[in-house]
């Protein structure tokens, strides 16, 4: 009975110690400064190839009473331990400081920012390593550095950022120290819209003229950034051919009709769940498009009708938070 009551406890030791070792939960506070506690150090293939050799060489010269082959051994000896005490220097003292995690839709990459401060010294060839994305950059003494990683998404929802590591292998390349921090950033996923999306639905008071893509009772309000989904008709060419970037033209007004309701449970039954939320997501963009006021109706949530760049992004976020059992 005491061997099976000591298990629990036994692997809470042991889940203690992965969590202290490796960071496998969101448990860290910014901004975190990288002590000896958090470092780890092992030599590379190159740093195992010279150590090897050394030995080797230590051997010979002993062997063969070479007195020549001991001097160059002991140096390179010590070559190799500076190259040691260089690569924690390197990365002691950083400090690391989640600053945004941004939104974008399911397939396309989403944006982490992070800050690194190398404080007095400089630091060189710093690797940031998180949901399979790496970045090399130098961090200049006394100076902050924003580095953003552009991770690639796979299915709506919240996307963690994960354990993020930070490497280095300077200045030789034979030893690559390591440290691992785990911040609760997390980023969302919207779902992505559907490419050939039908009209918009009707309203009460008869079929929505913007629905077929007529805007003669509309003015243009200005350019805004071009989207994923903007019809070809209202990209601003001129901009594009003026080598401006991509944009958009904005338009303001109602078109004589009232707020679109959009309602999850009116979708076609042999829509899949995904499918329905694909569509609905290029609805909102369409609303958002034409300037129409819109509500949302999703199993659980109820957005009231509206406009706007927030109102926009409470649509798409409720959207891509929709439990997948109550769908």
């Amino acid at each position: 009975m005491k061997r099976v009551a000591a298990l629990p406890w036994i692997e809470a030791r042991l889940a203690r110690v992965r969590q202290r070792a490796f960071r496998t939960a969101p448990a860290d506070h910014d901004p975190v400064v990288l002590r000896h506690s958090r470092i780890y150090i092992l030599p590379t293939r190159r740093g195992c190839a010279l150590i090897g050799t050394l030995g080797v060489m230590l051997l010979t010269s002993l062997n063969y009473g070479l007195a020549l082959g001991l001097v160059v051994t002991f140096l390179l000896s010590g070559l190799v331990a500076s190259a040691l005490l260089h690569a924690f220097r390197n990365l002691a003292g950083i400090k690391v400081r989640p600053l945004a995690a941004g939104d974008t839709f399911a397939g396309e990459p989403l944006a982490f920012s992070v800050e690194l401060l190398g404080g007095a010294a400089a630091r060189s060839e710093i690797a940031l390593y998180a949901r399979g994305t790496r970045t090399i950059s130098d961090v200049h003494a006394g100076a902050a550095l924003t580095l953003t990683l552009q991770t690639p998404t796979r299915a709506r929802g919240r996307v963690p950022l994960g354990r993020l590591t930070l490497s280095s292998d300077y200045p030789l390349g034979l030893w690559r120290g390591w440290a691992y921090v785990h911040f609760p950033l997390e980023g969302i996923a919207f779902p992505s819209p559907e490419p050939s999306v039908p009209p918009l639905p009707f309203v009460s008071g008869g079929p929505d003229a913007f629905a077929h893509g007529r805007f003669g009772d509309t003015d243009l309000a200005g350019l805004r950034d071009y989207q994923r989904g903007d019809p070809p008709q209202h990209v601003a060419w001129k901009a594009v051919a003026r080598g401006g970037g991509w944009y958009s033209k904005a338009f303001d007004g109602t078109g004589g009709g009232g707020p679109i309701d959009l309602d999850y449970a009116a979708l076609p039954a042999s829509l899949s769940r995904e499918a329905r939320l694909s569509r609905l997501t290029a609805w909102v963009l369409a609303a958002e498009r034409v300037a129409r006021p819109f509500a949302l109706r999703l199993p659980g949530t109820a957005l009231a009708a509206g406009q706007g760049r927030e109102h926009r992004r409470a649509a798409l976020t409720a959207l891509a938070l929709l439990p997948r059992e109550s769908v």
